[in-house]
């Protein structure tokens, strides 16, 4: 009788990690600023304010950057992976910190997802 409760228990608990294992991630929208990657430009430079130090400079460079976006729509660990320099850099983060962007929805639940972002940056002053 205890061999037969011990082959039955060891069986249940095979089948749910066997069960777990096949479970699918469906991602049903990945992480994005709302209206996409034109709006986000647009928002960015309607919002910034251009250092000092881009005066009498022609910049035409891009951005690189990397953050995850939250299930609460916030940014967080926002990181430049290529930067353009003057001080536009932080200027640029600090406006995407304050931003709110749409969560990944995954099996029907928000959860954090990285994303990348390319922003062009265009500067004569």
């Amino acid at each position: 009788m205890k061999t037969t409760f011990v082959f039955l228990f060891f069986s249940v608990i095979n089948f749910s990690a066997f069960s777990q294992v096949n479970q699918k991630v469906v991602v049903n929208q990945e992480a994005q600023f709302p209206g996409g990657d034109q709006a986000m430009i647009q928002y960015i430079y309607q919002n910034i304010g251009w250092p000092d130090a881009t005066k009498g400079n022609l910049i035409m460079d891009e951005m690189t950057i990397s953050l995850d976006v939250l299930p609460d729509s916030s940014a967080t660990n926002i990181i430049v992976l290529k930067k353009v320099g003057y001080g536009i850099d932080e200027i640029v983060v600090e406006l995407i910190g304050k931003a709110k962007f749409i969560p990944s929805i995954q099996n029907g639940i928000a959860v954090k997802m990285n994303i990348m972002l390319i922003v062009p940056i265009q500067v004569r002053n």
